[in-house]
């Protein structure tokens, strides 16, 4: 690994606005058809896992697309991680939504729910994440959700749901959304192959915004809200639109990382989920991540990314040293700020990743500086506060 690499992966990221929150869920989507993908992945950086999907069969038992399912599920418990199953997906077969309408039928759904119970505790796994979405929704929705819970908290696991960023299904009775432990917005897909005239990001950072409203206002508190992120883009200079996955645009340029656009493809880039992440730290109960098969498995990786800003730390020992400054906002745009904590002035140093110095200034003690980095490339920075006292760096991003 190069010796700046080495350094940004040794320089935790200060976020001096937002602490670590112990009770912060990071929730990752694991689809069964990445499984192979399972060793790569930081499992030390998620609080929950999703495996997905799961689906019945005519005979209304359980199947994750014949894979079996233990390996990944011991993996994750080694990490103390709350491992769920979740069921359906946005993309059903016609033979799954024909066993869907059949199972969740009055008459019916007893005994499916039985054998949903007998998956979850034969695998060892807490509790049943549901993401039976748009067309396939209808009204058996909410009937199955409340005898489900029902079910789940006889034997004390969880349920969870996954729903669209800005949009209730109107067949989703009050009772039901109330009976998800929490709701992992899904805050994506604004725009896709379904409207290929409609090129741009499908999950820009006002629809996260709008959002966490949206749910607020449909009576969901922020601690039953999980902010979902994406881990892929789309490319809509093809035809039809195709998507691609955050590792493919990485690998293509490692630059791509900081920055939302290449052209006509559009994905989320560090800078971006790092605001996401600090948005949903002040706002909600956690971050959701579609999905972790898609991610960079380096040190350009978003689950890294999100993981920098949770357990964001200043590079000194706090029993040792006081904070030199105060550095906002972080990530950043056309200026930076730097509060000065000191009692004596102070020299800001502003670093490129290799090492490069691009601007230098003071600082005195007490007062507010404004460094104007309108002409910086996205990306990661150093700033090296030094002062009578000591030094301290801060790893700052460029969004």
């Amino acid at each position: 690994m190069p010796r700046f690499l080495l350094l940004l992966c040794l320089i935790p990221l200060l976020s001096a606005s937002l602490p670590a929150q112990e009770d912060f869920k990071v929730v990752g989507y694991l689809p069964y058809y990445r499984f192979s993908y399972a060793n790569q992945i930081n499992f030390s950086q998620l609080t929950h896992l999703n495996i997905a999907f799961a689906n019945p069969d005519l005979a209304g038992q359980l199947d994750v697309g014949g894979q079996d399912i233990g390996p990944v599920v011991q993996l994750a418990k080694q990490h103390n991680l709350t491992v769920m199953i979740s069921l359906a997906g946005g993309a059903l077969t016609d033979e799954w939504e024909d066993a869907w309408n059949y199972w969740m039928q009055p008459n019916k759904r007893a005994i499916y729910i039985h054998n949903i119970v007998e998956y979850v505790l034969a695998h060892g796994l807490d509790g049943v994440d549901f993401d039976l979405e748009w067309g396939h929704v209808n009204s058996l929705y909410s009937p199955f959700v409340l005898e489900l819970r029902d079910s789940m908290d006889a034997h004390g696991l969880l349920l969870t749901a996954a729903l669209p960023g800005t949009h209730r299904y109107p067949q989703i009775t009050d009772e039901a959304l109330a009976a998800y432990d929490w709701v992992n917005m899904m805050v994506y897909d604004l725009t896709g192959p379904w409207a290929p005239n409609s090129p741009g990001p499908h999950s820009p950072y006002y629809f996260a915004v709008n959002a966490i409203n949206y749910w607020r206002a449909q009576g969901v508190p922020s601690e039953k809200l999980t902010l979902g992120v994406p881990f892929y883009g789309y490319d809509f200079s093809t035809s039809p639109v195709s998507s691609f996955t955050y590792r493919t645009i990485v690998t293509q340029n490692p630059a791509n990382a900081f920055v939302d656009q290449v052209g006509q493809k559009f994905y989320n880039g560090i800078p971006t989920i790092q605001q996401k992440t600090e948005l949903a730290l002040s706002e909600v109960s956690g971050i959701m991540i579609w999905e972790l098969g898609q991610d960079a498995y380096n040190e350009l990786s978003l689950l890294n990314a999100i993981d920098e800003v949770v357990h964001a730390t200043p590079v000194y020992e706090a029993n040792e040293q006081s904070p030199l400054a105060h550095v906002y906002p972080n990530p950043f745009g056309e200026s930076l700020a730097i509060e000065s904590r000191a009692d004596t002035p102070l020299t800001l140093r502003l670093l490129a990743p290799d090492g490069r110095l691009v601007m230098q200034s003071g600082l005195q003690a007490g007062n507010l500086h404004w460094l104007n980095t309108a002409f910086l490339a996205p990306g990661i920075y150093l700033l090296q506060v030094a002062g009578a006292h000591g030094s301290q760096t801060y790893r700052v991003v460029r969004r």
